[in-house]
C-alpha cells in the first residue's frame, strides 16, 4: 500500500482527494502489476483538495524548494522577493505548477510543438533552474532533451523534473511496440504518444546527458519521485 500524503509542499493543505486516472488498456500496454498500478494511479491521480496539486507535482515543488533551501511552500516561494531575480525556464506546463511558477518575475514557458526540448531556443546558461514534469517519456530522444536542458542551466543552476518511474524494472524504449498515449484513452493525442518507460536506473540518463550530479528526492515514495540534476 502506498503511504498517506500528509501535506502539500504547494499551497500547505493537508486534505487530499483521489480521482483514478489510470485505464485497463494503459496497464496492459505498461505491463503494470496491481502494486506498480496502484502507485502511479496515485501519483497521477491524488491531489491537493486545496489548490489541486497532484502528487508529482507536490513532490516537484519539494525539489525546487530543496534546491533553493526555502522553508516555505512554493506559493510563498514565488511570494518571496528574495527569490525575484530567479531565471526560470518551463518546459510545457509542469503539471498543476504553472499558474504559481508563472508568478516568478523570471519565468519562461517554452511549449511544444512551437519550441523542442531537443532544440531550445536559448544561449548557454541563460537560467537558474529548469523545471519539466512528465515531459521527458514524450521525446522520442530523452538524453538529446536533457542534454539541451542542461546547456542552458547556469553552472550554479539545476535541471528539476519529474518521470513516471517503475521501480521494480529498468528503462526500456517502446520502440518497435505498439503506440502507448498518456492523456485522454478515447482521443489519443500524437503529441502524449510515450517513447520511454522510465525505470530505477533513470539516473543514469541524468549521468549520460554530462550533469555532475543527480539527486532523487521522494515524495509519499515510491508515488512521488523527483530529480534535481546539477550541471
Amino acid at each position: 500500500m502506498v503511504n498517506p500524503v500528509k501535506i502539500c509542499d504547494v499551497c500547505g493543505g493537508q486534505a487530499f482527494q483521489h480521482t483514478p486516472v489510470l485505464w485497463p488498456a494503459l496497464i496492459a500496454e505498461w505491463k503494470l502489476s496491481p502494486y506498480e498500478a496502484e502507485y502511479i494511479d496515485v501519483q497521477q491521480g491524488t491531489h491537493c483538495g486545496s489548490c489541486g496539486a497532484n502528487i508529482r507535482s507536490i513532490a516537484l515543488a519539494r525539489a525546487i524548494m530543496r534546491f533553493r533551501q526555502f522553508p516555505g511552500t512554493l506559493s510563498t516561494f514565488v511570494a518571496d522577493p528574495n527569490q525575484h531575480d530567479l531565471r526560470v525556464l518551463e518546459i510545457n506546463e509542469a503539471g498543476t505548477l504553472h499558474s504559481v511558477l508563472s508568478r516568478l518575475p523570471g519565468h519562461r514557458l517554452a511549449s511544444y510543438p512551437e519550441v523542442d526540448m531537443r532544440n531550445l531556443p536559448f544561449p548557454p546558461g541563460s537560467f537558474d533552474v529548469v523545471v519539466h514534469s512528465d515531459t521527458l517519456e514524450h521525446v522520442p530522444t530523452p538524453l538529446n532533451g536533457l542534454k539541451e536542458c542542461r546547456r542552458v542551466a547556469d553552472n550554479f543552476g539545476a535541471v528539476i523534473f519529474t518521470v513516471p518511474v517503475i521501480f521494480e524494472r529498468l528503462t526500456r524504449s517502446r520502440d518497435g511496440l505498439p503506440p502507448s498515449y498518456h492523456g485522454n484513452p478515447s482521443s489519443p493525442d500524437p503529441g502524449m504518444v510515450v517513447h520511454t518507460e522510465f525505470g530505477a536506473d533513470v539516473w543514469a540518463l541524468v549521468a549520460r546527458a554530462g550533469f555532475s550530479s543527480c539527486e532523487m528526492l521522494p515524495y509519499q515514495f515510491p508515488a512521488g519521485l523527483a530529480i534535481i540534476a546539477r550541471p
